[in-house]
């Protein structure tokens, strides 16, 4: 009797595993074709309205290569745009050349359970383009100069801007700045940044109260402009980091270029003029 039940209990679980294994042989789960079977990809959140060079994220419950992704998004109206991958499941969308300026994108990516989409407004192509060679920044809206303003970058050799189309990925009113290399006059620890707008790390366009000489390398990469705030002669400045602040968007391009100018100047000292 014993020996007739365990024979029983036997072949059921044989059973089992046989159906088991079939079950994933006929469903593997490592093909986008079959991610309704897991979780479907989704579009991280982002602002409504942004700047004209703004990347999508996307978020991909499994593993994907770019090629295959390509083919199952489309954008309304019709734009050139890159992928790039940041990890195994995400990716960064942006547009080959820059988002039309005023107008409503909508990107849908299809899925095996439907249409997965989002939609966002951009500016009014509104664009930063930063002068290393005159330290100077200007202000275009819809391809028109709108604003010119001294500014103080990088100083050379060893605090020099980047050079490059970068983006503002994040804002912050009100900063608190922390860098350089502790124990020599290279570092900094600063409360009440104001305006500070991030483009490439840790480099950001910000206020800068402590600086009263624009139009000369003065920082350690950032983009410094003249600002009322915490100043101890704001009636006579002209609150250039303000203007800025409220001109652009998270996304809005800030394009880079020229040659900082070999001035024996050093890194104005924080926070003293």
């Amino acid at each position: 009797m014993w020996h007739r039940h365990f024979k029983t209990m036997l072949l059921r679980a044989v059973a089992l595993i046989w159906a088991i294994t079939l079950s994933l042989t006929e469903h593997p789960l490592n093909t986008f074709a079959n991610t309704s079977l897991s979780r479907s990809p989704v579009f991280l959140a982002h602002p409504w309205r942004v700047g004209i060079d703004y990347p999508l994220l996307i978020k991909i419950p499994l593993s994907m290569n770019l090629s295959s992704l390509y083919h199952h998004i489309t954008l309304a109206p019709h734009e050139s745009f890159i992928l790039t991958r940041l990890t195994d499941h995400e990716f960064a969308l942006r547009p080959r050349g820059f988002w039309p300026g005023s107008t409503l994108i909508r990107c849908t990516l299809s899925t095996p359970r439907g249409v997965v989409e989002t939609v966002f407004d951009t500016d009014d192509g509104k664009i930063l383009r930063v002068s290393l060679s005159t330290q100077s920044m200007e202000a275009y809206e819809g391809g028109t100069l709108v604003r010119v303003m001294p500014v103080s970058t990088g100083t050379a050799p060893n605090w020099t801007t980047p050079q490059g189309t970068f983006y503002i990925y994040r804002r912050v009113l009100d900063d608190h700045m922390r860098g350089g290399t502790p124990g020599t006059q290279d570092t900094w620890d600063v409360s009440h940044v104001p305006y500070a707008q991030y483009i490439y790390k840790a480099v950001a366009i910000h206020g800068a109260w402590w600086n009263h000489h624009f139009g000369i390398p003065r920082s350690h990469g950032c983009i410094q402009l003249s600002t009322k705030i915490h100043n101890s002669h704001p009636a006579t400045v002209v609150d250039n980091a303000k203007w800025v602040w409220n001109f652009t968007d998270i996304g809005t391009p800030v394009i880079i270029s020229g040659q900082t100018p070999p001035d024996p100047a050093r890194v104005l000292p924080y926070p003293e003029e």
